[in-house]
């Protein structure tokens, strides 16, 4: 153990103690003479086993103070989060078993106790054992809302949906810092796994229950929108694409070339344009991501695709400085639309080799969009990249 860790532990030892005596001169009749301290001798002999760095001798010690003097329970309660903060899980388990076998302890405390045993076992990666003892907690009323939230996280990791779902709904029913709109991102993952093995009605049944839970979900209309696109029903692909897009511009770099698509496949390319015309009169700041869209696609060939990329380029001194001089090379060429072509095929390399998805808490970047971030387990948090990482041109890949 560290000089730090057991300075720490000394200090809390030393506060525990002292309070303990505290109330104990307060509430107890004054000790006889010869009777001792409130500093007992096994008290001094855990110190200083510990400060040997003898830690299960200390804890044998510390173990049976508890058994001497309910007064002693906090200061486990610290020794027991401790051991657990440093890895040393079976020490941490060790103590809270011990609090818990207790038949004297009081009801909160026993939850208390229960729910950091769940802790420690989770902490160990024994899931099984945790999952047991959070569904003890989350059955009482001390501790419930701990209960709960420890079973949701293990659901989460094993990727069991629908108990998660279960324990979510408790949740919300008792705590007003839970969101129920977390149960869509369940039913989403069960529709997704149904779309993996192929039964879309299947899907549709958990996203239905997903749009119950959220009805302004984007990632629910983009899953919607897809099995449409499968079933080649793209008047729905349509509306549903359109439907997310005004919920969520972010994520116009994934949707507006499913979006282009279905209208293509309608035979309404020139429909998709006024969309798009209309949709820049209403939402100005999404001419940013429009060209980052058309210009990581490639294949964005109409006139407000073409001036939003122009404007793009344009808003980089950078970018600006390359075009013009590009231009008089390429005259021949077309000019400026060639610079424009050019410039816009340099970008789309950048792209290729640069994150697409980043995790607005936590900063998590990847090319996959992770609906539940795997680095800070936030939902919701992880948009499509719109900048192009300039850096990413010194990397030998973005040349290939």
């Amino acid at each position: 153990m560290s000089a730090t860790d057991s300075f720490l532990l000394l200090l809390l030892f030393a506060a525990a103690a002292g309070l303990g005596w505290y109330f104990a001169r307060r509430t107890r009749p004054a000790a006889s003479p010869g009777t001792g301290g409130p500093f007992s001798a096994e008290y001094f002999q855990g110190l200083n086993y510990l400060l040997n760095e003898e830690p299960d001798k200390a804890l044998e010690v510390f173990i049976r103070m508890v058994d001497m003097d309910a007064d002693t329970v906090d200061t486990h309660f610290a020794l027991g989060a401790l051991f657990r903060r440093r890895g040393e899980t079976e020490r941490a388990i060790k103590v809270h078993q011990n609090l818990v076998a207790r038949p004297d302890l009081p009801r909160e405390s026993r939850a208390r106790a229960l729910n950091e045993l769940a802790e420690d076992y989770f902490k160990a990666g024994l899931f099984d054992r945790a999952e047991q003892v959070y569904a003890q907690v989350a059955r009482g009323t001390a501790q419930r809302e701990q209960g709960l939230r420890g079973l949701v996280r293990i659901y989460e990791l094993q990727r069991d949906w629908e108990k998660a779902i279960g324990a979510m709904d408790q949740l919300v029913s008792i705590s007003r810092h839970a969101s129920g709109e977390v149960v869509a991102h369940y039913c989403c993952e069960l529709s997704q796994e149904a779309i993996a093995r192929g039964d879309l009605n299947a899907a549709r049944y958990w996203l239905k229950r997903a749009q119950g839970a959220d009805r302004n979900m984007v990632r629910g209309a983009m899953m919607r929108a897809s099995i449409a696109q499968r079933e080649g029903d793209h008047q729905l692909a349509v509306r549903l694409y359109q439907q997310a897009l005004e919920q969520e511009g972010g994520f116009l770099v994934d949707v507006l070339p499913e979006l282009r698509r279905s209208y293509v496949e309608l035979g309404k390319a020139a429909a998709f344009e006024r969309w798009l015309a209309d949709a820049l009169e209403r939402h100005p700041a999404w001419r940013s991501g429009i060209a980052f869209a058309a210009i990581t696609e490639g294949d964005f060939d109409d006139p407000v695709t073409r001036q939003c990329i122009i404007e793009f380029i344009e808003s980089n001194p950078i970018l600006t400085e390359i075009l013009e001089t590009l231009r008089p090379t390429l005259e021949n060429d077309g000019g400026r639309e060639a610079a424009v072509r050019r410039i816009s095929r340099a970008m789309r390399r950048i792209a290729k080799v640069s994150p697409r998805y980043r995790c607005g808490v936590c900063g998590f970047s990847g090319n996959a969009l992770y609906w539940q971030c795997p680095s800070c387990r936030t939902w919701d948090s992880t948009r499509p990249v719109t900048k192009f990482h300039f850096e990413a041109m010194l990397d030998p890949r973005a040349g290939r």
